[in-house]
């Protein structure tokens, strides 16, 4: 299990990070145990997720796409449950098949073990802009320009990350980003195809 230490360093590690100072990998548990518990991270990410799911929902009823009464919400969360997980193991599986061949094999599984805890700093401004809008602080055309700021920040963020973690050069860093992108993408739009969004 995660202790509350260990999430507590794993932030602090994470704000580094994000403030481009690379001493902040040392805040990680960078050990092959590490790297297994790492995937723990999921769970406390479940909060954003249903946040998140929430919100997609109530842009379809606003929008009139879908009304309350026939939407079909087991499938939609089932789909989005599934699409999760898809998205949580794709990086790492694909990378450990590549990572031999584009040379960051020594770096993968701190690489990972950092990719994975700074998914949840990277969650908390897409879990803010989707509980204003489920508040009604804010508009559905506001939620989502905030939503696409938030993803800007996200990619840049998610390169430094993989500059720093992987100690590669920008073209290698950005490739890396460019792929978790291109197959978030793609997962997404099977989950839209499994619950008939």
């Amino acid at each position: 299990m995660i202790g509350l230490g260990e999430i507590r360093a794993a932030l602090d590690g994470s704000w580094l990070l994000l403030r481009n100072r690379p001493e902040g990998m040392a805040f990680f548990d960078q050990s092959i145990g590490g790297f297994w518990r790492s995937f723990l991270v999921i769970f406390l990410l479940v909060p954003a997720f249903l946040v998140s799911g929430l919100a997609e929902q109530r842009f379809y009823f606003i929008e009139n796409l879908y009304h309350p009464d026939s939407f079909p919400g087991d499938a939609f969360w089932f789909a989005q449950a599934v699409g999760l997980g898809a998205d949580w193991l794709a990086l790492p599986a694909v990378l450990a098949v590549l990572a031999v061949p584009m040379g960051i094999s020594h770096r993968y599984v701190p690489f990972i073990v950092v990719h994975n805890w700074t998914s949840l700093l990277a969650s908390i401004p897409y879990l803010v802009s989707y509980l204003l809008f489920l508040l009604g602080v804010i508009s559905p055309g506001f939620a989502v320009l905030f939503s696409l700021t938030c993803l800007v920040a996200v990619i840049w963020y998610r390169y430094q990350v993989a500059r720093i973690a992987l100690q590669t050069g920008i073209s290698l860093s950005i490739g890396i980003v460019v792929l978790e992108v291109l197959m978030t993408l793609v997962i997404s739009q099977i989950v839209g195809l499994m619950w008939g969004g």
